[in-house]
């Protein structure tokens, strides 16, 4: 039973240590599924690309927290929601790497003489096709009966309390937020710092792992950081600068792929992306420098006891 006081704190903020983890996760899921449809109607026409990202976004959140907490819930109950979640973020991810590489070559397009400005405009026209066949494609799934079930399934399972939700073994057994987080983000914590064994001689593929695992391990300080020490935001912050870095040195891979799939290009047309991929290859240098940098400050003593610190208020 919820003391008064309990009751009291529960108006004020969303989750409390003392929650079955169940309920805090389902909590965070309601959450997360509103935000995700307020993104829908501006992922169907593309007006604004921030409705792509934000709506991607939010479902990698929820795909994380079922990755965080799942074994609080019953494998056939949520099985259907994160298959769900899934096939939607893969329709979404399609536009929105697009999105990323069509700004990213408009800004380099800026840089370049007249005319091969106009030939790189031929490149991001022939893009913006593929773009907009993937939106054909994901408003096709926003339209269809199957995403109509998995977000009403995934309402009322983010509504009612325990629904889907394991039960006990033992009347003991931890389930407690205040209990078992701790635990969750220390295996967050060392998935993270785990790489040092790899470091310095990681390629692209690593440091591609490496940012999921910073994701992941922000998404779980960003879930309950209203329930964790003052510390959190600190660290959260040199968690942030990691993932930055990570994800811009993502986003090149992810570029020089889209543009090594087009085909039939003109001479000129590869000539201006060979100076393209030229540049960001430039860039990559002086991130991989940045990376190693706010790597040494992330598993410094002091960005270290912020973590520890932020945990402390859930003794």
């Amino acid at each position: 039973m919820a003391s008064a006081d309990d009751n009291k704190r529960k108006k004020k903020q969303e989750i409390l240590p003392t929650d079955p983890m169940a309920e805090a996760g389902r909590a965070i899921f309601a959450r997360q599924i509103r935000r995700m449809l307020s993104h829908e109607a501006g992922s169907r026409t593309g007006a604004d690309i921030e409705s792509v990202h934000q709506m991607r976004v939010a479902i990698r959140r929820m795909r994380s927290l079922f990755n965080l907490i799942g074994a609080h819930y019953r494998p056939k109950t949520t099985a259907r929601y994160e298959r769900g979640l899934r096939q939607t973020a893969r329709a979404l991810g399609a536009i929105r790497d697009l999105d990323v590489l069509i700004l990213d070559l408009q800004d380099y397009q800026e840089t370049l003489p007249p005319d091969d400005q106009a030939v790189l405009a031929q490149v991001v026209a022939m893009l913006d096709e593929r773009r907009s066949a993937s939106r054909v494609r994901l408003n096709q799934l926003f339209d269809s009966k199957r995403y109509a079930r998995f977000v009403r399934g995934f309402q009322r399972f983010a509504k009612r309390p325990e629904k889907g939700a394991r039960r006990l073994k033992r009347r003991e057994a931890p389930h407690q937020l205040r209990h078992v987080l701790p635990l969750l983000l220390h295996e967050r914590m060392a998935r993270v710092k785990a790489y040092d064994t790899v470091l310095p001689a990681a390629d692209d593929n690593v440091l591609h792992a490496l940012r999921v695992e910073y994701k992941q391990l922000r998404y779980a300080l960003e879930f309950f950081q209203p329930i964790l020490g003052r510390s959190a935001g600190y660290f959260l912050k040199q968690v942030k600068e990691m993932q930055e870095i990570l994800g811009r040195i993502n986003d090149i891979a992810v570029f020089s792929e889209c543009l090594s799939r087009l085909e039939q290009m003109t001479l000129e047309q590869s000539a201006v992306l060979e100076g393209y991929i030229s540049a960001r290859n430039n860039e990559l240098a002086v991130l991989r420098g940045r990376f190693y940098d706010a790597w040494a400050r992330f598993n410094s003593r002091a960005s270290q006891r912020q973590f520890s610190d932020s945990l402390l208020v859930l003794r």
